[in-house]
């Protein structure tokens, strides 16, 4: 035996002297790679549940409980609308939810992956039948609105869309509805945030500073804010946490992001400190007013920031709010009706702060009935007030006039047809009846009282509109006279 193994070692030492081609000592080899059918057979799915933290069982629930056998560290994914990976979950056991939009499949595809030890990644998509919703989440619709993504811009009252306050902490302290902000101290417009407090973000130019930047919250659960020209600023996730709608107590809300992605999203006075934390004080379908309080406790009087926006894309919401919403006149330097020459092309006025292109006359709504009958054909019907109104009624599609009594004036269907927030020109077009219209004073000017019942929507946002009756049919740069009606909301 001693012989043989002698013999065997100097056959090796010799095979070794005459090669000349260098080889390769392997090391421990890796555990033999797990294919997609392994992969599959180790993912158990343990049920489906209507809550979080799974005690409810659902049979279409959209709550997903999993473990895998043996352990095995997975990545669980679908895809968004615009083709990007939504992850679900990552770990070798877990839940994950999957929610669709409205009138999408109940039956949705989910991927599930691993990566091997020798970096290779196999997967195997599979299917779960859930609940599809009805409607959105109220805490996900008041931000997004019916579509499932809504713009957000700059509110301005005064000349303060975003300041500090000391921080109070408790209702009642300011008409919050009305965009007040309690323990008011300053605000800032929109361009001075780049200029002028541009120590509030480091130093930085990010782009929030312009009226025309904006954030987008949609039903995915992202916030991305953008700069005017549309290219983006920050993206990030949401959520609004135990949201009350209902006025009784100070917090509507807290609005949770990752990312920072709110815009101008700055501690005051702290270098350019972001946050990701906010308490509303108010939300409707078309304002929201933030506070961060850092800090501060009730009472405490101390530094806090503030942030307020508006509605900028939800045509439906602005008109109408969650059912019914009332408008009335917006007369700024004395006119809330009138003429103008027809232009027809963007960027001939600020829109967004009411002016008029082309503008030539206006007057207030108390001049309608006395000075200028005539446009109604010589008829007193009660427009001629600044407390007359109109109401849009969303469910019924439906406005309606009324007098500053309350007394029904007129009343048509309404439609919004092409609206687009950024548009070049007009945002879209609002429609009425054939031959009647529920908007205040609908008449086209020096008529002798024919009614318009086809407006160019110039702007409209959640606090603002301005209609143009182009009854004419003028072309662009026309200069031909066109009638303009400009209102906000009945406060």
């Amino acid at each position: 035996m001693k012989n043989i193994i002698s013999f065997a070692i100097a056959v090796v030492a010799g095979l070794l002297l005459v090669s000349c081609e260098p080889q390769l000592i392997e090391g421990p080899k890796p555990d033999n790679p797990k294919s997609a059918s392994e992969l599959q057979s180790s993912y158990v799915v343990d049920g489906q549940y209507a809550d979080a933290a799974c005690t409810v069982p659902a049979a279409d629930g959209n709550f997903i409980k999993y473990h895998t056998s043996p352990a095995t560290t997975v990545q669980i994914y679908n895809f968004k609308s615009d083709g990007s990976k939504n992850v679900l979950s990552t770990g070798a056991s877990g839940v994950f939810n999957i929610t669709p939009r409205r009138g999408q499949d109940p039956l949705q595809n989910y991927t599930v992956a691993t990566i091997n030890q020798d970096a290779s990644i196999v997967s195997f998509e599979t299917s779960v039948n859930v609940y599809v919703p009805a409607d959105l989440d109220p805490a996900v619709k008041v931000l997004t609105g019916e579509s499932g993504a809504k713009a957000w811009k700059w509110y301005t009252i005064g000349t303060a869309c975003w300041g500090n306050c000391g921080y109070i902490g408790v209702a009642g302290q300011a008409n919050v509805a009305a965009g007040e902000i309690p323990g008011y101290w300053w605000g800032c417009t929109p361009e001075q945030l780049e200029t002028e407090q541009l120590s509030h973000t480091g130093g930085t130019v990010y782009g929030y500073g312009s009226e025309n930047a904006y954030m987008v919250f949609n039903e995915d659960g992202d916030c991305i804010s953008y700069k005017e020209d549309g290219s983006v600023i920050a993206k990030g996730s949401y959520s609004l946490n135990n949201y009350d709608p209902s006025g009784n107590n100070y917090l509507y809300g807290t609005l949770v992001t990752t990312d920072a992605p709110i815009m101008m999203p700055f501690q005051i006075n702290t270098g350019g400190k972001r946050v990701n934390e906010f308490e509303v004080v108010y939300i409707d379908p078309n304002m929201m007013t933030l506070i961060y309080k850092g800090d501060n406790s009730e009472w405490g009087w101390g530094e806090a920031t503030w942030w307020r926006f508006k509605n900028a894309s939800d045509a439906d919401a602005a008109l109408a709010g969650d059912g019914q919403r009332a408008w009335t006149y917006y007369s700024i330097n004395g006119s809330t009706w009138g003429n103008a020459g027809y232009i027809g092309v963007g960027g001939q006025a600020n829109v967004a702060a009411g002016e008029v292109p082309g503008f030539w006359w206006g007057c207030t709504p108390e001049q309608l009935e006395t000075e200028q009958l005539s446009h109604s054909g010589g008829v007193v019907y009660g427009y001629g007030s600044d407390d007359a109104y109109m109401v849009f009624d969303i469910d019924n599609g439906v406005v309606t006039s009324y007098t500053s009594d309350g007394t029904k004036i007129a009343s048509s269907a309404y439609a919004v047809e092409n609206f687009d927030f950024q548009a070049d020109y007009k945002m879209g077009d609002l429609t009425t009846g054939a031959t009647e219209s529920g908007i205040l004073w609908p008449f086209a000017i020096n008529t002798g009282g024919a009614i318009n019942t086809n407006y160019e929507i110039l702007y409209l946002d959640g606090q603002l509109m301005t209609l143009i009756g182009n009854y004419n049919g003028a072309g662009e740069w026309s200069w031909s006279e066109c009638t303009w009606w400009r209102f906000q909301p009945k406060r």
